[in-house]
């Protein structure tokens, strides 16, 4: 007897769940762990204060069993926009032409030479 597949796909969060997986492994280098925490989501207001520009952003990753350290300097039209909630106590990098992908931050809208 042939088995037929399940024919409803998986849910919208069980594929989002897995496509981050696959960027997580591509990225690091790894397989990512069991859920170790749940992190509380901020909901984006209605209202924030656009400061600037971002210019560029560090953060620190293990990728491929090593700690590494990364900038990225965003090219002038691929900057998204620093807001900041109208408390103050949550920030937010919003827009801009970037992807992330397994080489980390590129930008969409920069030239190849």
């Amino acid at each position: 007897m042939k088995r037929r597949k399940n024919p409803v796909p998986l849910s919208s969060k069980a594929a989002e769940i897995e496509q981050a997986k696959k960027l997580y492994t591509l990225f690091t280098g790894h397989e990512p762990a069991t859920v170790v925490a749940t992190i509380r989501k901020p909901e984006m207001p209605d209202v924030v204060v656009e400061i600037g520009t971002i210019d560029f952003i560090g953060y620190t990753t293990v990728r491929d069993g090593q700690i590494e350290s990364y900038i990225h300097k965003f090219h002038s039209t691929a900057r998204p926009l620093f807001c900041v909630k109208p408390d103050g106590k949550q920030l937010y990098m919003i827009g801009g032409s970037y992807n992330f992908t397994e080489r980390g931050i590129v930008d969409a809208t920069k030239k190849r030479r």
